[in-house]
Parts: structure tokens; C-alpha cells; sequence
């Protein structure tokens, strides 16, 4: 064997060592092929979703009373009854607050949280939507108790959504009445997953406490009798936000 038959010997076989010891061709081309993912949706039109502790977003809550979900993917999943207790006549003007809405935790204990209305919105839209209450008067039979004012003060979003998500309009103080009120209204790109409207948010209240947002005031010169008044109060959810003006 030749000197330079040796050198070339030594130079091919240092190369095989550097490419581990595996032939390579330069005209080599890498090879691709595809697969495909995908993810099918489907509406969410008789779903529910429980309540939930609007001081503790998420936390579980069972309601005391009883609980009269809408239904459809946008819709209201609770609002609490309103109980302002047994009170005595009075000829003076007077304010009384609502008891506070009982219910049980996760773990079956008794817990009182202030009175709230849930919303879900699982519609994928992200269009946004509106919810409203309006009332009827409170009567006894067919005694009306003229002059009476049911307010609703206080009112705190409650969530797991990003603060990014909070519907951009929260109105603390309405006053119930023949007309729907615009209570929250979220924007397009707002509002959506579930969310609770407390009035006030006061948590470990008691059974005897009071929530002095929720309010009724009854005027000095309003007509009573004894016997229990009552009215309806009606929550509204639209899509989208409240037409201009409302």
C-alpha cells in the first residue's frame, strides 16, 4: 500500500468515526408526512350549573330554598328569596333589611351569605348580555302597601373568570320597580363562564343578622294591616348589552 493510498485510508475512516461509524450521503433528504387534531363542540342548551358561595367564587352552596333555574346556555341559575321578617306596625316611617340567604357548604354546614343572583353564560359568543329585575307592588290580599321601596345596594361580582372578563357595568344601587332595572351588563368579550351578583358581600353572617343592602322602606302615612304582603320580583336575561338608554 502506497503512502498515499494510507493517508486516504486514514482520512475516510476518521469521518466514518466523527458520523458515528454510519455511512452518509450528502443527497440524503429528510421525510414528512401529517396528521390531523381536532376538538368537536356541541351546544350547551339543557345544561345546569349549581350555585355557588358568591363570597367565595367557585366554593359550593346549597341554597335552603328552593332553587328555579332557567334553562339554555345563557341563563339564570339562582336568585334568592327576599324575607324581611315579621315586624310590628308602626305609624312612623321605617326601613327594614333582608335576612340573609341560608344554605350549607360543601361540607354540609349552615352558612348565611347575602341574597345574590347567578348567571352562566355558555353560549361561546362572547356577545355579552344584560340582566335586569323589575317588581310588582307588595300586597296583602288586596291591600296594597302604597309607597313602599324596595332597594338593592351593594352589588358585588363574583367569579373564577380573569378580572379581564368582568362585565363592565355594575349598578350599585337599584331601586325595584314596574320597569326592568339594569342590575349588570356585560360588553362583547365579557361576562361569559358563570358569575354571581351579590348585594352586599358580607360573609359568616348569622341567622339573626340583618343585610342592610337589601332594603324596604315604608312610608309613615303607608296604610298596613296585619297579615303578610308580598311581591314578585321578576330577573330578566337578554343577550347582548342593554339597548341605549336602559
Amino acid at each position: 500500500m502506497t503512502t498515499k493510498t494510507k493517508l486516504l485510508t486514514a482520512s475516510t475512516l476518521g469521518l466514518s468515526l466523527l458520523l458515528g461509524g454510519t455511512a452518509y450521503s450528502a443527497s440524503a433528504a429528510p421525510v414528512n408526512t401529517t396528521s390531523d387534531a381536532k376538538v368537536q363542540f356541541k351546544s350547551d342548551e339543557t345544561g345546569t350549573t349549581k350555585p355557588t358561595d358568591p363570597t367565595k367564587p367557585g366554593d359550593e352552596f346549597n341554597p335552603e330554598e328552593d332553587v328555579k333555574p332557567t334553562t339554555g346556555s345563557l341563563r339564570i341559575d339562582f336568585a334568592s328569596a327576599l324575607d324581611f321578617g315579621e315586624q310590628t306596625i308602626s305609624g312612623e316611617a321605617k326601613d327594614y333589611y333582608a335576612k340573609f340567604t341560608k344554605g350549607t357548604d360543601a361540607s354540609g354546614a349552615e352558612k348565611f351569605v347575602p341574597s345574590y343572583v347567578q348567571v352562566t353564560d355558555n353560549s361561546g359568543n362572547n356577545a355579552g348580555w344584560t340582566l335586569g329585575v323589575s317588581g310588582t307592588e307588595f300586597k296583602n290580599g288586596e291591600q296594597v302597601l302604597e309607597g313602599a321601596e324596595l332597594t338593592l345596594s351593594g352589588t358585588t361580582l363574583g367569579s373564577t373568570m380573569a378580572s379581564k372578563f368582568n362585565p363592565e357595568v355594575v349598578n350599585t344601587e337599584v331601586v325595584v320597580n314596574g320597569t326592568s332595572q339594569t342590575v349588570v351588563e356585560a360588553k362583547a368579550e365579557q361576562g361569559m363562564g358563570t358569575w354571581t351578583a351579590a348585594f352586599g358581600n358580607t360573609p359568616g353572617a348569622s341567622a339573626t343578622a340583618t343585610n342592610e343592602n337589601v332594603k324596604l322602606h315604608v312610608p309613615a302615612e303607608t296604610k298596613k294591616v296585619a297579615g303578610t304582603y308580598t311581591a314578585t320580583l321578576t330577573w330578566t336575561l337578554t343577550a347582548g348589552p342593554a339597548a341605549p338608554g336602559l
